[in-house]
């Protein structure tokens, strides 16, 4: 079961606290009994309506955890055994070099993952990390060291740079194609499988990720998703070096929870921060911060979302075997830019560099190169569908008494974020629109669990939440406001 668990990719289980007994879900944990006794964890609900993500191993059910982050059970089953990290160093080597000791590490990564399968999937996108992955495997096939299929799996809405540049790269590639639609429907059934799975990500993440795990004939899927974090050592856009401290902001923007309720659980929130952090002692602090992004944000979303596929077919992410991400990460950070991937890009079929980046609609690393074309930059329409088709099914949800039985949440705000929730039509879904898809999800999730309060004193609503949701109303005004100036 815990075959790769030193590499960043490797998937967290479910145990119970005090057991060693993993599970692949939290259904499996509960053996398919649903008591009373399951009380939500409202530090692990705070930390998602902060940061989009559970930090540590927290679920939302209280005495349910995840299997630690990069850790083995030992041999005699009595305790987990964390894996040794690489060290964050600072050596400094030109991009060239970087890129072809990454290059060669890429490649044993795919044929230990690939040299047994017949037909392998790739999830294709018009980014850079997925390209990476495709051209070696291209390279692969064409030296005669892979000899099977592959298949190229992409999703979004058809008129899309990601649809449109994966189909490309296949199509010059002599790939099979599968391309899945995302659209209204898609969302729908994804909010009722956020919260099947636990409710521990907003249901927009999962895109079309249950269908691709229904895919027949492929033996294994790659997946590039961590490319950016280490390829290029980017998180959401900020470099390794310019990482802010995970809880440099409170971004408990929307006044979701009742403020007592929400003082206790940031506390709770830095002592499992000051754990995870002990755990890997006399680190500087940038190292630190790069494996808190690790640690919670890569794990506790992007694979939690990825396990959706593993459940059914195989999968694996590329870039983090310790050799790969060790060597990326013994680099200064300065040398951990788009420029590797640049040279890295020389080293793999031509036809790669010549489609554009769908990020920016232009070649990879130029700012002038423009390609035109009418392809649109995003592959979903969720904050559109959010607002429109799906808005009374969410609506619905978060009214239907599920959340308030719980005692935790500010009825007021949810009120009012119900009445408030703007009918703009754009497209992209901004992060009130996350939280209020992440909210009807976890109203199904205690529906479906009969989730209980976890205190009998419960506080109640006071001046200070008052005073919070105003600010909260102002806050989200603004930032409303800036985004219409921004189109």
């Amino acid at each position: 079961m815990f075959e790769y668990y030193d590499c960043l990719g490797s998937r967290s289980y479910y145990h119970k606290a005090g057991s060693f007994e993993a599970h692949k879900s939290i259904r499996d944990v509960l053996n398919g009994n649903i008591s009373s006794i399951n009380q939500v964890d409202e530090t692990a609900i705070l930390s998602i309506l902060m940061k989009n993500y559970a930090i540590g191993d927290r679920t939302l059910i209280q005495g349910i955890e995840r299997t630690p982050w990069m850790s083995r059970l030992s041999d005699d089953g009595s305790c987990w055994v964390k894996s040794e990290l690489p060290v964050h160093g600072h050596n400094r080597v030109d991009p060239s070099k970087a890129a072809n000791t990454l290059h060669e590490k890429l490649k044993e990564e795919v044929l230990q993952f690939i040299c047994d399968k017949h037909n392998v999937g790739i999830l294709l996108s018009g980014g850079m990390d997925s390209r990476i992955v495709a051209g070696i495997v291209k390279l692969l096939q064409e030296s005669g060291e892979y000899s099977g299929k592959v298949t190229a799996l992409t999703w979004g809405i058809p008129e899309s740079r990601d649809v449109v540049y994966a189909e490309r790269i296949a199509t010059e590639f002599n790939w099979d194609f599968r391309y899945f639609e995302l659209n209204s429907e898609v969302l729908s059934l994804n909010i009722k499988l956020a919260a099947l799975r636990g409710a521990e990500y907003s249901p927009v993440h999962l895109h079309a990720m249950e269908l691709v795990s229904q895919t027949k004939g492929i033996d294994g899927i790659l997946a590039g998703s961590y490319g950016d974090s280490i390829g290029r050592g980017e998180y959401s856009g900020r470099r390794t070096d310019r990482l802010p401290s995970i809880l440099e902001k409170h971004l408990h923007h929307f006044s979701f929870l009742l403020k007592d309720v929400e003082s206790i659980a940031l506390s709770n929130i830095q002592c499992d921060l000051n754990e995870s952090r002990a755990r890997f002692p006399a680190l500087s602090e940038m190292a630190y911060r790069e494996i808190e992004m690790q640690m919670h944000y890569m794990r506790r979303q992007l694979n939690s979302c990825m396990e959706v596929i593993d459940d059914e077919i195989p999968l694996y992410q590329m870039f983090t075997a310790p050799k790969s991400f060790g060597y990326m990460w013994s680099l200064a950070s300065e040398c951990r830019t788009d420029d590797v991937y640049e040279h890295l890009l020389n080293k793999l079929p031509h036809i790669l560099q010549s489609i554009p980046w769908a990020r920016t609609g232009k070649k990879y690393n130029q700012k002038s190169a423009l390609i035109e074309d009418n392809n649109l930059p995003l592959n979903n329409r969720y904050g559109l569908w959010l607002r429109t088709e799906l808005r009374s099914q969410v609506i619905d949800s978060i009214s239907s008494g599920a959340l308030q039985s719980l005692g935790i949440f500010n009825n007021s705000s949810l009120k009012m974020w119900i009445r408030y929730w703007s009918k703009n039509s754009y497209a992209k879904a901004d992060r009130l629109d996350e939280k209020m898809a992440w909210l009807a999800s976890l109203a199904q999730f205690v529906d479906i669990y009969d989730i209980k309060q976890s205190q009998t004193d419960l506080p109640s609503r006071t001046f200070k939440d008052s005073m919070s949701q105003a600010k909260a109303y102002i806050h989200t005004r603004l930032y409303h406001e800036a985004l219409k100036r921004k189109m």
